[in-house]
């Protein structure tokens, strides 16, 4: 098997008697994982993401997806406009 990744880091840590590891070494710091529990016994362990149902809702519309991409594009290029607000009230530009 022949990939770009570079190969998984195998140590063995140490388990204090309150069940903590210390992930300092593998530059996990300050953040929350989602550790999965395998059926052999082991873990995985993925860094987590939060979001609220909204933004899961838009990222799961492919459509709402692509529309934002382009948005984000347009602005990035410089491409702006005022845009009209539901109040009426104009944007400031």
């Amino acid at each position: 098997m022949t990939t770009n990744e570079p190969m998984p880091r195998r140590v063995v840590v140490d388990v204090d008697s309150r069940g903590r590891v210390s992930l300092a070494r593998f530059g996990i710091k300050d953040t929350q994982l989602v550790v999965e529990e395998l059926e052999d016994g082991g873990v995985v362990m993925h860094r987590a993401v939060v979001m609220t149902p909204a933004e899961a809702r838009h990222y799961s519309n492919p459509e709402a997806v692509a529309q934002l991409e382009r948005a984000t594009t347009s602005a990035r290029d410089g491409d702006v406009r005022a845009l009209q607000l539901r109040s009426g009230a104009p944007t400031r530009g």
